[in-house]
């Protein structure tokens, strides 16, 4: 999934053995997952966008249809600012793969066809079939992570570990406690250096997810201006205006597909369609730095930023 999954146990006594055993079966559904939800690999999707890259009428995968479902209601519940349908313009952006970084923006004649294409795509009407949908791909890097995380914290509690945290590159959720204590999850800034990350809030959580999406990960600089990952599929270009947000959820497949959502309405637009999605805790981090907060996460947070907080209802 190209980042680092961390798995946390809280055991008891004489449960070591058990638990490695149930790590290990975690990594395998994990890595497994890897290869099948990849746009451009070897694996279910990448052999499902390929299927239309040829014109044909594709099979969704059996494994990736809950998926597929979910990343589509959340695309007709946030009005578009959600697209899974988007692999193309995300390659063409260099982002899905950080050997394909490019150095400058791509030909503007390049982002109009793929966002043609877009635009004209059938949608996804659920069942085994999509397309056909020439110049189409699906990508559910908006989304997949916060799925996995749930799904293996189900897996965890099914081997019995009920009390467990899984953090996938800035995508959390944690079931139950730690020692009779809260987990405890930390949203650092994304610009702060990786050697001496900067929090700007910590809180508390119980059987909830804290998803960030955030301009620190596959991004390039061009002009003096950031160019990251998160691409507006209304205009083919990278989002501006926000550093990262975050979204706390107790569903995290909805808090990362939201999340996004939130990210590419951008800073003015985004608690009006935060209302609309009904998420009540959500962390905007504006590109001057300052904070935007629902008063329900400042209610419970610890914030340790000397940056401006705005406080919304």
């Amino acid at each position: 999934m190209g980042t680092e999954v961390t798995v946390t146990l809280a055991i008891a006594a004489g449960q070591a053995q058990r638990a490695e055993a149930a790590i290990a079966e975690l990594r395998a559904l994990i890595e497994q997952f890897g290869r099948d939800g990849w746009a451009w690999g070897a694996g279910a999707l990448g052999a499902f966008n390929a299927a239309l890259a040829r014109g044909e009428v594709a099979s969704v995968p059996k494994s990736l249809q809950p998926l597929f479902a979910a990343a589509w209601r959340t695309r007709v519940r946030s009005g578009g600012c959600y697209e899974p349908r988007i692999a193309a313009l995300v390659k063409l952006w260099g982002f899905d793969c950080m050997d394909h970084l490019r150095n400058a923006p791509p030909p503007l004649d390049l982002i109009a066809t793929a966002l043609a294409a877009l635009h004209a795509a059938p949608p996804y009407e659920g069942g085994d079939h999509y397309g056909p949908a020439p110049g189409i791909g699906w990508d559910l890097g908006g989304i997949g992570k916060g799925y996995i995380v749930d799904y293996g914290l189900r897996l965890l509690q099914q081997r019995g570990f009920s009390n467990a945290m899984l953090d996938a590159g800035g995508n959390l959720a944690a079931r139950g406690v730690r020692s009779d204590r809260p987990w405890r999850a930390g949203v650092r800034d994304p610009r702060s250096p990786a050697h001496a990350s900067q929090l700007l809030l910590t809180i508390d959580v119980a059987d909830e997810a804290v998803i960030t999406h955030g301009d620190d990960q596959r991004y390039f600089d061009y002009a003096g201006q950031r160019y990251a990952h998160l691409i507006d599929p209304s205009s083919g270009w990278p989002v501006q205006g926000l550093r990262a947000l975050t979204v706390i959820d107790r569903d995290a497949a909805r808090a990362d597909s939201e999340g996004a959502a939130l990210f590419v309405a951008g800073a003015q637009c985004w608690p009006a369609l935060a209302r609309q999605l009904g998420l009540s805790q959500v962390l905007a981090v504006a590109d001057d730095g300052s904070l935007q907060m629902t008063s329900a996460l400042a209610n419970r947070a610890q914030i340790f930023s000397n940056a401006p907080v705005a406080v919304i209802a």
